[in-house]
């Protein structure tokens, strides 16, 4: 488990050569860009390869097999956009985001955290999250002063702008589910987890993982629970970098107007105004899914007229169904 930002500059530069190349690098040539002599070539190679790196040695040279991995320049570029990041901890596998991000925030660092490959990921209540490589799997530390009170809408935010970057990148229509899924066309692309930890009633940090299906084989695709991937919906693999830049950037722009953030999440809610079945740890509650209260409850209007303010559970939508 080691954090690959930290390569030296010249197995970076093997890694940027071996990723714009459409064809294999000989050992030649790539002494001849480096100005190393090829046995120095072929131990870096070596050494790349104990890092986990996927490169394949061919009679023709060496091929990167994985050409969306993030390079160190690309990190630095996301870095240097955003006020909310001083530094990416980039991973090509790990137990968890979420678990190297804890260790950090309670150290003070305001890092972004990137897993290619997930051992051990997590969503809520603890379940375990399918991470296989070609998702975008990473874990924002928050340290912005917020009220306890108004913690309940960086979840709100995170699924807002999870949507409105798969939106502006790939130009597919995302849209939100209740409490912290995004969907496109009804199917989940997308989950949020939110870990706080607070003093009195004031927020220290936030860990706000956030799980995209990009180019990663989806494996779940269960009627109750069906699932894509952005790939799977464009037909074609894409880059993942612009859509890290587009979700921090919404989600740098929402974080300063938060009043935007309930509106702008219930006109592209799924779950308002459809029937919906919510188990609770206490019980299980059918109605209709009518709105989300300034304090981040979902309002449901039982088939009695009832009005229950849920604040966390499985949301199932149901069909239909109507008063």
């Amino acid at each position: 488990m080691k954090n690959l930002t930290s390569l030296t500059p010249s197995e970076e530069k093997i890694l940027k050569l071996l990723k714009t190349s459409q064809e294999a690098l000989s050992g030649e040539k790539l002494a001849q860009a480096l100005g190393l002599s090829r046995v120095a070539i072929w131990k870096k190679i070596k050494k790349l390869k104990e890092k986990k790196y996927p490169l394949l040695t061919t009679k023709k040279g060496y091929i990167l097999q994985n050409k969306d991995l993030f390079l160190k320049e690309e990190l630095d570029e996301v870095i240097t956009s955003s006020s909310l990041v001083d530094e990416i901890v980039y991973f090509l596998e790990t137990s968890s985001t979420m678990d190297i991000a804890k260790d950090l925030a309670d150290r003070g660092k305001r890092a972004l955290i990137i897993a290619e490959k997930q051992l051990q990921g997590r969503g809520r209540l603890g379940r375990s999250w399918e991470s296989a490589e070609g998702g975008l799997w990473f874990t924002l530390i928050l340290m912005e002063a917020l009220p306890l009170k108004r913690v309940f809408l960086l979840t709100y935010l995170s699924a807002l702008a999870t949507a409105l970057a798969i939106k502006d990148t790939f130009n597919l229509l995302a849209t939100v589910k209740w409490p912290n899924d995004v969907l496109i066309e009804g199917k989940k692309v997308a989950g949020i987890l939110l870990e706080i930890k607070a003093e009195v009633d004031q927020l220290l940090y936030a860990l706000i993982g956030i799980g995209i299906n990009v180019n990663n084989a989806v494996l779940n695709k269960e009627f109750l629970h069906p699932a894509t991937s952005i790939s799977e919906e464009l037909q074609k693999k894409v880059s993942r970098l612009p859509l890290l830049k587009n979700f921090l950037i919404h989600f740098e722009r929402l974080l300063q107007e938060p009043e935007q953030i309930l509106p702008l999440w219930k006109e592209r809610s799924e779950t308002l105004g459809k029937w919906v079945k919510i188990v609770t740890q206490k019980d299980t509650i059918v109605g209709k899914a009518v709105d989300i209260d300034e304090e981040g409850a979902l309002m449901v209007i039982t088939e009695s007229g009832e009005v229950k303010r849920v604040f966390s559970g499985d949301c199932f939508h149901l069909r239909n169904v109507s008063l």
